[in-house]
């Protein structure tokens, strides 16, 4: 029947230009400018990439999909959205490859980039991942402040008060956590801080870092595109920095080699920098710093020599955590390193000396302030108007106290 073909043609016609216009609605709410065929393969998450409630997307395959959120614990699966199968899933991958300029194939099966509105994503294909899996990291629309940090309860007043002293003292700061911790809300609220005449070099993988800085230089590593190209790695833009006459580099992400790198940098008239690594607490984020470097292609790296850069050249240690309780992300302990911040035990055992200047404490709910800085970083932090909150004792202290006063 003629009359009902042409129906329901015009039916999916329509169907289609409202999709199209839909779709054309979502994509006005990301930010940034989105190439079509960037919008094309991103089609289904479209709505998801524009809910302001939504902070990370993961696609497991062509008809599984789960996000996180704002305001929820875990990640929830969303049903009915996705790809039409899994070859449409995978031509989606490579088109977002293709329109970023990154390699994906079953030779380079990985892909680490961002996208136009400061999305992270990274996609693994076969051999190297069993399906497909897509994975989109979405960053505030805001640029994090301090101000931001302690409404979210994030810090307090005291605990700014000390992670803005250690900034204008020009102190190296190592900021640890784990995945999704908020590092790097944490390390553009720490940037807000560096004085305007200062220049800034940040090195990243994918750029996230939102420096406010005039003076500001971003470095980013660079995939070969092209069979033959020559790749630019972290350690490479590292060690560039160091003659783009910076007075702070920021290492978004230290994975690798590129450690000893910024440990020369920090211990070599380069001082003031930060640098965020993925670690359990605070100390062992000195471990895995000096473990990183020891990667490096330099003779003679004994775990000994790696330990004694380390405790040279890092200040301070800012360990950032997700509390799985409530969902927030806090500081939960600040590091001051001795000089020398580490000593050896006669069977070669290290162990790195530090003062434990802030603690959160889930039992009284609050930050702790177990211990004073020393003298030479009250004299670093003294010299730009930083202040100190007053010592208040830890829980240990104040059991001690009780013991004696029974």
């Amino acid at each position: 029947m003629p009359g009902a073909s042409q129906a329901k043609r015009a039916q999916a016609v329509e169907s289609d230009e409202a999709s199209a216009g839909s779709q054309f609605g979502e994509a006005a709410k990301l930010r940034g400018s989105w190439p079509d065929g960037l919008l094309q393969a991103l089609t289904p998450l479209l709505p998801l990439l524009a809910d302001d409630q939504v902070t990370e997307i993961e696609a497991n395959a062509f008809d599984d999909v789960w996000v996180k959120g704002h305001g929820w614990r875990g990640h929830r699966r969303v049903d009915g959205v996705g790809w039409t199968d899994p070859a449409d899933f995978l031509i989606a991958c490579i088109r977002i490859g293709d329109v970023i300029g990154r390699r994906l194939s079953n030779r380079s099966p990985l892909l680490n980039a961002r996208l136009p509105g400061g999305e992270r994503v990274n996609i693994g294909i076969p051999p190297a991942c069993e399906r497909l899996a897509l994975t989109i990291r979405k960053f505030p629309a805001e640029t994090m402040t301090f101000d931001i940090l302690e409404r979210k309860g994030s810090v307090n007043k005291a605990v700014r008060q000390v992670c803005e002293a250690l900034v204008l003292g020009r102190q190296s700061i190592l900021v640890a956590g784990g995945t999704g911790a908020g590092k790097t809300s944490l390390l553009n609220a720490l940037s807000r801080m560096i004085p305007p005449h200062e220049r800034i070099v940040t090195i990243e993988d994918a750029r996230e870092l939102q420096v406010q800085q005039p003076n500001w230089v971003a470095m980013e590593t660079v995939e070969p595109y092209e069979a033959g190209a020559t790749p630019v790695t972290i350690g490479d833009l590292v060690r560039n920095a160091l003659r783009q006459t910076p007075d702070r580099i920021i290492v978004g992400e230290v994975r690798g080699e590129e450690a000893f790198y910024l440990l020369r940098a920090f211990s070599t008239g380069h001082g003031g920098g930060f640098g965020t690594i993925h670690s359990n607490d605070g100390e062992d984020g000195l471990h895995q710093l000096q473990l990183l470097a020891q990667m490096a292609p330099v003779a003679g790296l004994t775990a000994q020599v790696v330990a004694a850069m380390v405790g040279r050249a890092v200040d301070v240690v800012i360990y950032q955590r997700y509390f799985d309780a409530d969902g927030a992300r806090r500081v939960a302990e600040i590091l001051e390193l001795e000089r020398p911040g580490v000593r050896f035990g006669r069977g070669g055992e290290i162990e790195y000396r530090y003062r434990r200047l802030v603690e959160w404490s889930d039992e009284t709910n609050d930050w702790l302030f177990p211990s004073e800085p020393t003298a030479r970083l009250r004299r670093a932090t003294a010299a730009c108007g930083g202040r100190w909150p007053k010592h208040r004792p830890s829980e240990d202290e104040r059991t001690e106290v009780d013991e004696l006063d029974t």
